[in-house]
C-alpha cells in the first residue's frame, strides 16, 4: 500500500479484466485511475469522476489520459477523493451484505434458488 501512496495516479491498460481488485485498492488509497473500458472496470470507475476510461488497444487515448492526469493536480485530487468514497461500495463487507440481502429477499419471496 505504501507504493500506492507514493503514486500520483494508477493506470491499468488491460485488454481483459474481471472486476479489477487492483483498481479498488488504488481507489481506496485515494488515487485516480486510468483504465481501459473492458470487463467489470466500467462498473467501478465513473468516467470523468473517479478516473478516466479509454478504449482498449488505443495507445493515443491512453497517452492523452496519462498526460492530462499528470499535468492536472486538481483533477487528480478531486477524482482520488471521489474514488476513495466509491471504493467503499465494493468492500468485502458490503459485498457480503449485498449477497445476504439477495438470499434473504429470495427466501422471503418463497423462491427456490438455483445456482
Amino acid at each position: 500500500m505504501s507504493l500506492l501512496h507514493a503514486a500520483d495516479f494508477f493506470c491499468l491498460p488491460t485488454l481483459h479484466e474481471g472486476l479489477g481488485s487492483s483498481i479498488l485498492e488504488a481507489m481506496s488509497a485515494g488515487l485516480p485511475v486510468i483504465a481501459t473500458r473492458v470487463g467489470g472496470i466500467p462498473e467501478i470507475i465513473e468516467d470523468g469522476r473517479t478516473g478516466i476510461l479509454v478504449s482498449p488497444s488505443d495507445p493515443g487515448a491512453l497517452a492523452d489520459a496519462m498526460v492530462e492526469m499528470a499535468t492536472r493536480p486538481e483533477l487528480r485530487e478531486a477524482m482520488g477523493a471521489r474514488g476513495a468514497a466509491r471504493a467503499s461500495a465494493f468492500s468485502a463487507d458490503r459485498t457480503a451484505e449485498g449477497t445476504y440481502e439477495v438470499y434473504r429477499a429470495a427466501i422471503a419471496a418463497g423462491r427456490r434458488l438455483t445456482v
